[in-house]
């Protein structure tokens, strides 16, 4: 009998890796597909934008303005090489201006359509390779982007694109989704893949089965279970984003205000936030809690914004995209602070490269909880801060012996402090005697929803 039920056993856990197997891999496919169209989707959003700024600057001549703003934008956006108008001849068309400069170069004759129009491949006779055009047109004039035809298909390695629909011509396990840019771009993708476990699982679960379901099916299908719940508590809204003021003492005006995160059941969501560490949805979190600014930011008279990144977020491209999103107004609001919580030497070079980039797209930096456990001045020396932010831990260590030190240090460095946990008058005004500019604490606010603005 033990062997009869092993060996059903054995059998039914096979049919249940099969199925795990398959659902898992089909998931990751789709994640991996999806990815990699939503890279190509931001791609063309940016070249759909620069092509609606081209056009809105373009009054029939090649301008200096125009010229800049093609050229900038080349450097801006991967895989682009040139972006140029053409004006419609007779019967053949002229490239006026493109962000090579003015030119009189024959081409063909646009033809007029309604928004965006994606062709290719083509082979270019200048650039002597294969390139893919996105196009505008606009009365008799078009602007068009040339991409590189490498560009693209290093971002489509399992997807297919084509300028019109397949229907039911698609493979079977595959799906269609068009672009949300492009008029007539369209991408198909497999979302089913089949794996059947191999015959020495069964072996394997025939001898172990007990220790299977004790030891790994049940904490992984818990773990899976808990991880799904939280990812659906976070766009679901359970969460939801409060701020605090940070004042400028020169002035007693807010300066800024630091966002944290609450959940509706739990004010403090200290559990729930190591939850969402424990389960890796801290990027998503993260993206959710952006999403929430842009939507609630308007409801403040100032608009700069601090939000917690830690070295993880830094190195995630989820993140850097997002962030090299949205509009240049709100990324001149926001200041990212950087946790301690790991050590950002681990990937120093990815990190100081992120920071770069950002900084130079309009967003501030700061170090955050400077002298707690975690604290490193050469933090301070290898990456680029706007703002250091003290530990309340400092101010009320007794009699506040590392306060002024470290206040001495940074206005040698010309860095501007924030000082946290100040709680009442005396906080407030023994910083202030220390020419200690930015303030934050209960003393001038509580975090709290927006609506209290």
């Amino acid at each position: 009998m033990s062997l009869v039920c092993a060996l059903g056993l054995s059998f039914l856990l096979g049919e249940a890796e099969c199925q795990r197997l398959s659902s898992q891999a089909s998931k990751q496919l789709v994640k991996d597909n999806e990815k990699q169209i939503a890279f190509l989707e931001n791609l063309l959003f940016s070249i759909t934008k620069v092509l609606d700024d081209t056009s809105y600057l373009f009054t029939g001549e090649c301008s200096t303005q125009v010229l800049n703003n093609m050229r900038k934008s080349i450097f801006n956006i991967d895989g682009v090489i040139e972006i140029g108008i053409v004006k419609a001849g007779e019967i053949t068309g002229t490239l006026i201006c493109s962000s090579w400069g003015e030119t009189n170069v024959q081409v063909r004759n646009p033809e007029a359509h309604d928004g965006f129009v994606f062709s290719g491949p083509h082979i270019s006779n200048i650039y002597n390779e294969k390139i893919y055009v996105v196009k505008k047109s606009s009365q008799d004039t078009e602007f068009n982007a040339l991409i590189k035809h490498k560009s693209i298909e290093n971002l489509l390695q399992n997807i297919k694109i084509d300028t019109q629909p397949l229907g039911s011509k698609l493979a079977i396990n595959y799906r269609e989704m068009p672009s949300q840019y492009i008029d007539n771009l369209y991408y198909a993708y497999q979302y089913r893949q089949d794996i059947n476990p191999s015959f020495v699982f069964y072996i394997s679960t025939f001898v172990l089965s007990f220790l299977f379901f004790q030891f790994i099916s049940i904490p992984f299908l818990t773990f899976l279970s808990d991880r799904k719940k939280l990812k659906r508590k976070i766009y679901s809204d359970s969460f939801f984003n409060v701020y605090q003021p940070i004042i400028d003492a020169q002035n007693g005006q807010i300066f800024s205000y630091e966002i944290f995160t609450r959940h509706h059941d739990q004010p403090h969501a200290i559990d729930l936030i190591n939850n969402i560490k424990k389960h890796n949805l801290y990027i998503d979190h993260t993206l959710w809690q952006l999403n929430k600014l842009s939507i609630e930011r308007e409801q403040f008279a100032c608009k700069n914004f601090h939000i917690n990144l830690s070295a993880k977020h830094l190195i995630d491209s989820r993140i850097t995209n997002y962030l090299s999103s949205i509009e240049v107004k709100q990324r001149q609001e926001i200041i990212i602070e950087i946790t301690e919580d790991e050590d950002l030497f681990l990937s120093r070079e990815k990190i100081q490269k992120t920071i770069k980039m950002l900084k130079a797209l309009g967003y501030r930096f700061a170090l955050d909880d400077f002298g707690s456990g975690f604290s490193n001045f050469s933090y301070i020396f290898e990456f680029d801060f706007d703002f250091i932010k003290i530990d309340k831990s400092i101010l009320k260590s007794k009699n506040g012996e590392f306060l002024v030190p470290f206040i001495e240090i940074f206005k040698t460095l010309n860095i501007p402090c924030i000082i946290e946990g100040v709680e009442d008058r005396e906080d407030r005004d023994r910083i202030t005697s220390l020419d200690i500019r930015y303030h934050q604490g209960w003393f001038y606010g509580r975090p709290q929803k927006p609506n209290w603005v």
